[in-house]
């Protein structure tokens, strides 16, 4: 369907060596300040409390596992398979799909001797031991996220490295990657837009309200 090879999100190449690094935590303390005048002297300060847990939580697959050509978050295309699958379970739980270590032919066209997809709802992984990044072990080269069908699926929120998501209209995608293309339909595939091989995705259509139903990074195999 789309064609892809190793790049970056359209401006300059960049390495496929990542660093797979853990989920971030961030801690709050509390300060106490004094207030003092040539006549009184008064102290006010802050004292920690209970209070009830927000009942709104921050999915932080939507700030940490950003999309780009080069992969996901800080999984890039390359990185050891094992790896990138902890990686992403740390972020969004034990996966919804694992086909296993499989012949790439049952799936699709990829090169190699053995193909796996793993997905978390409609973001789905590929690993493979062939491809345009590496050749002669497994490892991670290329994603889908979305569905046109389950449009709206979990995990809800990722995006591109320049704010693009499932939702965004044409016109939003022409003003975060000004040399993207915007292709109509054909007898095989859906509207899409055209970053590089390696970041590209599928449209409602081609009008600039036209949106954005499923972002695609590194190879696909013609899946």
């Amino acid at each position: 369907m789309l064609a892809a090879c190793g790049g970056s999100d359209g401006d300059t190449a960049s390495t496929t060596e990542f660093t797979l690094l853990p989920p971030t935590s961030s801690t709050t303390s509390t300060t106490s300040t004094t207030t003092s005048t040539t006549s009184t002297t008064s102290t006010t300060s802050t004292t920690s409390s209970t209070v009830a847990p927000s009942t709104t939580v921050a999915d932080p697959a939507i700030a940490e596992l950003l999309l780009s050509g080069d992969g996901i978050g800080t999984a890039g295309f390359g990185a050891d398979s094992d790896g990138v699958i902890e990686y992403m379970n740390s972020y969004l739980g034990p996966p919804s799909n694992d086909t296993g270590w499989i012949d790439p032919l049952t799936i699709g066209l990829c090169s190699g001797d053995e193909l796996r997809q793993v997905s978390w709802g409609v973001l789905t992984l590929l690993f493979g031991d062939v491809s345009e990044v590496v050749q002669g072990r497994r490892h991670f080269f290329g994603y889908t996220y979305g569905d046109q069908g389950e449009i709206g699926a979990a995990p809800v929120g990722l995006q591109t490295t320049r704010g693009v998501m499932i939702g965004s209209r044409v016109v939003d995608v022409r003003a975060a990657y000004p040399a993207a293309t915007i292709n109509p339909e054909d007898d095989f595939t859906p509207p899409f837009f055209f970053v590089n091989d390696s970041l590209r995705g599928f449209l409602t259509g081609v009008t600039d309200d036209a949106t954005v139903t499923a972002i695609l990074g590194g190879g696909d195999c013609g899946i």
